[in-house]
């Protein structure tokens, strides 16, 4: 070697090296072998990533080198699809073997530090997308906050809490913040040219996690707490309690009012405030006498804020014992949790289910177990979450839409962390659960469950049993009138009973009439909408100082505005509907859209100047009660009058108070509320809740006017329920009069295997949409050719729904009836989604929508 590179080595080994690079420079194709070496080839990792969108499956991306061991499971990152969107999705799965259809785009950025969703979490997802067909991106839309699903389109402004405190930001994040402050709101376009990079996705979520920058659709969702009404003292008898004495000679004249004021001492030494209510019930008052002493100047009125996702601002409680029937059925429902996983409580209205809840849930939390508590409609509970939060103060969290996402992301990551109780409708269900060992479904009857649009469509009943068979946790499904489907499982074994059939504390269940409408029309002694006999009963109920509620299950003033001449009436222009006139806003509504018009002067088909209105809904009947009864203190609850949080908790507060003596309500009265001088439910037209076309409408009927009936005499004495009726001799009429749910139960059970409906058949409803009729129909007949030629029989339809155009669009139905079996059942899903990809490839057909509504009634 060394005559090689000649006898001085050193210069020699320069020459090589030189050599060496010479050769490497002339040639860029220098193989391994040359250099001495054989190559080991890099090893790529792919992601498979959920986006917020409804694509048939999850996407790949390359999962760049520097975040291969940083990336897990159930994190999101930022990824672009299509040409110019971004989206932050979530990591489903990792793996090696890169797509066979194309080459990946590759992972922009990683958001997250740990991952924000479970596998559980997934595995629910995945079952929802799989049996209510659907997309897992439409079930991640609907399962995550907004705040955890950036996209490109997300608008950014500064929270109002920013006071101008920019030390703890990076470079980054203060370029973002210093922009909101000159300009109010921000696109991530406006982001990205600010930072001058395409990956800003990370950037927002720590401004988001420091709370100096919102989305914009918070500030139009921001929570307002609950107000509680309390009482103080006025000056000087707030500062110089030595002068109480004047105070008391001031209320002389009144032993109530002596009373109301000695109650307030007495409670203002256990609590810094005293509620308007806890005066009423120790002092035996009503609110005309606190009013009278506001305007002596003894007290004053003042409006308290307690939040019910922070701390609770009052002190807990004990719980009364438990009685005698809640004692076995307590008993009863561990015996059966030992061999079921769902057991159904029918306890009628009054029993106290509540208070077993609360002994389940104290069990759990002691084992340092999560308790999923769910509830209809959360903005209807206001008193169960109250009674709640009383017993386990700050362990009590609240979910639902109405909090602002900076709030819905809080409570997310508390539960993530283990958050013990958490109470809410049906979206409580995608929360990230590690510990959950009881859930408790109740009033598992109510429609509410059943999300109706968009997707997914799911039932939140059953998907919570789904949830709880993942977690192995247990369910207790609570009632006072069972759906068919869970009494049928609970009658054949699947499910466990237990049985609450006496009110709490010996009170009897209402005395219910059945007052025939037809028959006091003949006579003439109709008044408008209402009976001799349940005026009658409205003037003998206000006159005891006790408060009544009435039900009609339609809002508005009147639902047609009718021609006599030609028999025109107003419809919508989008919706085949008639539109309902609401007096308060002088207009004519879609219920359905919310179209609106003012009334016309005359008919625009022949001119008749004289229209009318016919039907009632509850505007009118609280118009027309103050002509009946014009000293009582009317009010009304229904979708027009809770439009928001605050107006639901004010007249609620209002009628627990004694503010108001009769609440007209729809199906909303009917629900959650529990209050102690109700004497008297009226139910102004059963008829209505009968004649729906609907196969479930008898159960429904029956549920509704039971449960409403269940809101009279809850607390001192048995209360009376009127029921107005064109034919008093119904079956459904007759069983809520003798309180048999088993009569109704066996009847309908018999009708349903019949005529093959749930719970012995399976429906999926397939509704067809386009705002060309003609279209419409050339695309249905095509749709159903392909489904009719798989499935056979087991296609109904296709056939014009009872409302034919919604929103512009011309409706079709069909319907698929088949066995409960698991096979046929996914085999027609099937079938189904390929109908569907076959209508959207044939020429014209493409803009035809198809919706499928699993399980729809």
């Amino acid at each position: 070697m060394c005559k090689d590179i000649g006898d001085d080595p050193v210069t020699g080994f320069t020459l090589l090296i030189r050599t060496f690079c010479e050769k490497f420079t002339k040639s860029s194709s220098l193989t391994h072998s040359e250099l001495g070496f054989s190559p080991r080839k890099a090893v790529r990792t792919y992601a498979d990533v959920v986006l917020p969108l409804a694509l048939p499956k999850p996407f790949t991306y390359l999962v760049p080198e520097q975040w291969v061991e940083q990336l897990r499971f159930g994190m999101r990152v930022e990824v672009q699809f299509g040409r110019n969107k971004l989206y932050s999705g979530l990591v489903v799965a990792l793996h090696q073997p890169p797509p066979q259809v194309k080459k990946p785009q590759a992972i922009l950025a990683v958001i997250d530090e740990a991952p924000i969703l479970q596998p559980l979490q997934y595995k629910l997802w995945s079952w929802l997308a799989d049996y209510y067909g659907c997309s897992v991106g439409e079930v991640m839309h609907a399962a995550l906050p907004a705040h955890l699903r950036l996209a490109s389109e997300t608008t950014i402004t500064l929270s109002p809490l920013f006071e101008d405190d920019f030390s703890g930001l990076d470079d980054q994040e203060y370029l973002v913040a210093e922009a909101l402050k000159i300009q109010s709101e921000l696109s991530m376009q406006d982001i990205q040219g600010i930072l001058q990079r395409k990956t800003v996705f990370p950037v927002i979520r720590r401004l988001m996690d420091k709370k100096i920058i919102y989305l914009k659709e918070d500030l139009k969702e921001r929570f307002r707490p609950k107000k509680v009404s309390c009482i103080r003292l006025q000056e000087p008898y707030a500062s110089d309690r030595r002068r109480l004495d004047e105070a008391f000679e001031r209320c002389g004249r009144s032993n109530r009012q002596v009373e109301a004021l000695m109650a307030y001492i007495q409670l203002a030494r256990q609590q810094e405030h005293v509620r308007r209510t806890d005066i009423y019930k120790l002092a035996k008052v009503d609110a005309s006498v606190l009013r009278a002493m506001v305007k002596k100047g003894i007290v004053e009125a003042y409006e308290r804020e307690i939040s019910r996702l922070s701390t609770y601002g009052e002190e807990v409680k004990d719980v009364p014992p438990l009685s005698d029937q809640q004692e076995r059925a307590l008993r009863e429902v561990k015996a059966q949790f030992r061999d079921k996983q769902v057991v159904l409580l029918h306890g009628v209205t009054g029993s106290g289910k509540t208070r077993l809840y609360v002994e389940l849930i104290r069990e759990a939390l002691e084992r340092n177990e999560q308790v999923l508590y769910l509830l209809p409609e959360i903005a209807l509970t206001a008193q169960v979450i109250e009674r709640l939060q009383r017993i386990f103060g700050d362990e009590v969290n609240v979910y639902h839409s109405r909090l602002n996402n900076n709030e819905r992301v809080e409570l997310w990551q508390a539960v993530l962390d283990g958050q013990p109780l958490v109470l809410g409708p049906r979206s409580a269900l995608f929360l990230p659960f590690k510990r959950l060992k009881l859930v408790i479904v109740d009033e598992e009857h109510d429609l509410s469950y059943k999300q109706q649009d968009p997707n997914p469509r799911y039932q939140g009943r059953d998907a919570a049993i789904l949830l709880a068979a993942q977690h192995g946790a247990k369910v207790l499904l609570g009632t006072a009138t069972p759906s068919l489907e869970s009494f049928h499982h609970a009658r054949t074994q699947k499910y466990g009973l237990v049985q609450m059939p006496e009110r709490f504390g010996g009170i009897q269940l209402p005395k219910i009439r059945i007052v025939d409408a037809r028959r006091e029309m003949k006579s003439r002694k109709m008044q408008s909408h209402f009976t001799t006999v349940l005026l009658d009963a409205l003037r003998a109920t206000l006159e005891a100082g006790e408060q009544a509620i009435l039900f009609q299950n339609r809002r508005g003033f009147a639902p047609l505005y009718h021609c006599e001449l030609c028999d025109w009436h107003a419809e919508c222009i989008h919706c085949d509907v008639s539109l309902t006139y609401h007096r308060r806003q002088g207009k004519l509504k879609c219920h359905y859209c919310g179209y609106q018009t003012a009334l016309p002067p005359a008919c625009p088909a022949c001119g008749n100047p004289q229209l009318t209105l016919r039907g009632f809904g509850t505007q009118k009947i609280e118009d027309e009660l103050q002509i009946y009864l014009p000293e009582a203190k009317i009010g009304r609850m229904d979708l027009d009058t809770v439009r928001t949080k605050n107006a639901h908790t004010r007249i609620i507060n209002d009628f627990e108070e004694g503010r108001l003596d009769v609440l007209v309500g729809t199906q909303m009265v009917t629900k959650g509320l529990d209050f102690e001088h109700v004497g008297l439910v009226g139910v102004l037209s059963a008829d209505q809740l009968l004649h729906f076309p609907d196969f479930r409408a008898a159960e429904r009927a029956y549920q509704l006017m039971t449960q409403v009936a269940g809101r009279a005499g809850r607390k001192k004495k048995q209360g009376e329920v009127i029921i107005q009726a064109m034919n008093p001799g119904h079956p459904v009429l007759q069983d809520v009069l003798r309180g048999d749910y088993e009569a109704m139960f066996r009847r309908e059970i018999r009708e349903r295997h019949a005529f093959k409906y749930p719970p012995f058949y399976r429906l999926i409803r397939i509704t067809l949409k386009h705002r060309k009729p003609e279209v419409l129909e050339r695309g249905t007949a095509h749709f159903s050719g392909l489904l009719k030629e798989k499935l056979g029989s087991w296609v109904i339809g296709p056939a014009v729904p009872y409302v034919s155009r919604v929103r512009g669009f011309f409706l079709m139905d069909m319907l698929v009836k088949l066995e409960r079996h698991a096979r046929k059942i996914a085999y027609a899903k099937q079938v189904i989604r390929d109908a569907t990809i076959h209508l959207h490839r044939a020429e014209g057909f493409s803009g035809v929508r198809v919706q499928v509504d699993v399980d729809p009634y």
